[in-house]
């Protein structure tokens, strides 16, 4: 009997951990993609107000992004969240614009009506830990 209990006990705990460390869900995905769709403006750079006159939005539409600095786009691609790290993690697949064919590696938080984003050059395979170690850092505000 003992030995039955632990067998059960021990089946729940590895089925309890697994369900922790599960792939995020389909909906969960949509979830958070949903969190930063519209348009954002830029407010800072590396903790930098932007400078007079530089204007820098960044519009979401369902899994596609397109960065426009000053009225002319910059940069479009497509982008993938996985709301199961935290902060999450954010990939800019890059189709147009300087970096085109690379990928993006980086941390994105939602807070309100404050959008934050930390990351790597593109084309490096290694996604910032924190928005301290990430190449460029971005806080953005919603555009109403």
């Amino acid at each position: 009997m003992a030995v039955m209990v632990r067998t059960v006990a021990l089946s729940l705990l590895m089925f309890f951990q697994a369900a922790q460390t599960a792939p995020p869900t389909a909906d969960a995905a949509k979830k958070a993609l949903e969190q930063i769709q519209g348009s954002w403006l830029a407010v800072s750079l590396n903790g930098q107000d932007l400078p007079t006159g530089v204007e820098m939005n960044l519009t979401f539409t369902g899994d596609k992004y397109e960065n426009w600095v000053n009225g002319t786009i910059d940069e479009r691609g497509t982008v993938k969240i996985d709301p199961s790290t935290k902060p999450m993690s954010i990939d800019f697949v890059i189709t147009e614009g300087t970096d085109a064919g690379t990928t993006q590696l980086g941390l994105v938080e939602v807070n309100g009506e404050t959008l934050t984003l930390s990351f790597a050059r593109p084309g490096s395979p290694t996604r910032p830990k924190t928005p301290s170690d990430a190449e460029l850092y971005a806080v953005l505000r919603k555009k109403k």
